[in-house]
């Protein structure tokens, strides 16, 4: 009787045996970045950078370039030009060139959000000339951790965060325009350089990284960001500043620290379309190129004034330029909607709607402390 009852748990014991995989570290290449150029014929350049753990302690650093029609035949002709089983649990990024967007080609992408092999949260970033050259150039100097880059600035600076996740929830709503950022190699080093503007799955445009300070702040991330401006010699005597610079000259170039920005968008106006986005900053003075007499009574107030006209103005500029190319990467769109009832109609045609909404942008400085002046 026994011995019938210990059946039923020996036989579990042994499927469950049976549909264990090993997986030696020694015996997998293991990917840490893919990248897919799209190529005229529909075919994917497909490159990959792999690390391989040797068996005496040195981690081998290669990578592999392949032509495919798709993201697993990609894979299966790898594996057979490497020694070890392919293992993608470890990628971080995935590169694409802008031959991807120009020829409609990235439902390949949209494929890897079901592949078991890869996680939501890998990082989405586009280059400018082919991945194949970033992931495959011989680097002398130097080793470049993509997705460290990519991860310090979205924590600390103007890069929007674009995982596999948003990348294809943004595809998949019609009112919310993508911004992701845009590497580049420049001989030993690769640069984040600025981020391209999407409409319709196409890239319309490009954002420098302070209007991406200004993108982030919108969407409700507080941003830091090292923020450089020119003050015109006009400009300083329309708004009372230049009582308070010695020697004033043609400029003064003046860098401030964002230690807390705060941004928000108001719908004030359904009917129009017309829309306030308003940006709070709290501000260390870092640098200004000429002596500024700080002590003297009205001089930080009008210091502050100054760079409220001048950053609003900046402001203002990123969303004409949103306008222009049409991309709604904010997200007025969503605040309509959010906002109005019954407005299913006008976000079906929000992509003609929004060159003409009405977008205001203002800046307030507070300024918390004068830093250091050079």
């Amino acid at each position: 009787m026994k011995k019938l009852r210990l059946l039923p748990i020996l036989l579990i014991f042994f499927l469950l045996c049976g549909c264990l995989k090993t997986n030696i570290l020694e015996e997998q290449s293991i990917v840490l970045a893919l990248g897919y150029d799209a190529k005229e014929n529909n075919n994917y350049q497909v490159t990959a950078a792999f690390i391989e753990s040797a068996r005496d302690n040195k981690d081998a650093y290669h990578s592999i370039s392949v032509e495919a029609e798709t993201s697993r035949s990609g894979r299966r002709k790898m594996n057979q030009m490497l020694t070890n089983e392919i293992a993608t649990g470890q990628t971080r990024v995935i590169l694409l060139n802008k031959n991807n967007f120009k020829l409609n080609m990235l439902n390949e992408i949209d494929v890897l959000t079901r592949d078991p092999f890869f996680g939501d949260m890998i990082k989405i970033a586009i280059v400018d000339g082919t991945a194949q050259d970033l992931l495959t150039y011989p680097y002398k100097n130097i080793k470049v951790n993509i997705w460290s880059l990519l991860e310090q600035n979205e924590k600390l600076s103007w890069v929007p965060s674009m995982t596999l996740h948003d990348f294809t929830f943004g595809r998949d709503k019609n009112i919310l325009e993508q911004a992701i950022p845009i590497l580049k190699r420049e001989e030993e080093e690769i640069k984040l350089t600025s981020l391209a503007l999407l409409h319709n799955n196409k890239i319309v445009g490009e954002a420098q990284p302070r209007e991406g300070f200004f993108l982030k702040t919108l969407r409700g991330t507080d941003t830091p960001f090292i923020y450089e401006a020119i003050i015109k010699k006009e400009e300083m005597i329309a708004s009372g500043m230049d009582h308070y610079v010695e020697n004033v000259g043609d400029e003064v170039k003046i860098v401030i620290k964002v230690i807390k920005s705060d941004g928000k968008v108001k719908l004030t106006d359904p009917d129009l379309k017309k829309f306030d986005a308003l940006i709070d900053i709290d501000v260390n003075i870092e640098e200004v190129s000429e002596r500024y007499k700080f002590n003297e009574p009205g001089a930080i107030k009008a210091l502050e004034k100054q760079l409220d006209i001048k950053l609003t103005q900046d402001l203002q500029q990123f969303l004409d330029k949103l306008r222009e190319v049409n991309s709604d990467c904010v997200g007025f769109g969503e605040k309509y909607r959010s906002q109005v009832r019954n407005s299913k109609q006008v976000i079906e045609q929000w992509g003609d709607i929004f060159p003409n909404t009405m977008l205001t942008g203002h800046v307030k400085i507070d300024m918390i402390r004068t830093g250091i002046i050079e």
